[in-house]
């Protein structure tokens, strides 16, 4: 199970902006959030967050 939450402080804490979280009920468990004015799924919300992590 996703913490949606957990993953959108952590988008925000590193300077993102979050306009809208989207539970998409096609598909039981996925989501889609608009990341700093893109539409990102799950997984590459989680990406972005490990490429920055690797950047560092």
């Amino acid at each position: 199970m996703v913490d949606i939450d957990l993953l959108v402080e952590a988008i925000r804490k590193r300077g993102h902006t979050v306009q809208s979280v989207f539970s998409v009920p096609d598909n039981a468990g996925v989501y889609e959030i608009v990341i700093d004015g893109n539409l990102l799924n799950l997984e590459e919300a989680r990406q972005l967050l490990e490429d920055e992590e690797a950047s560092k």
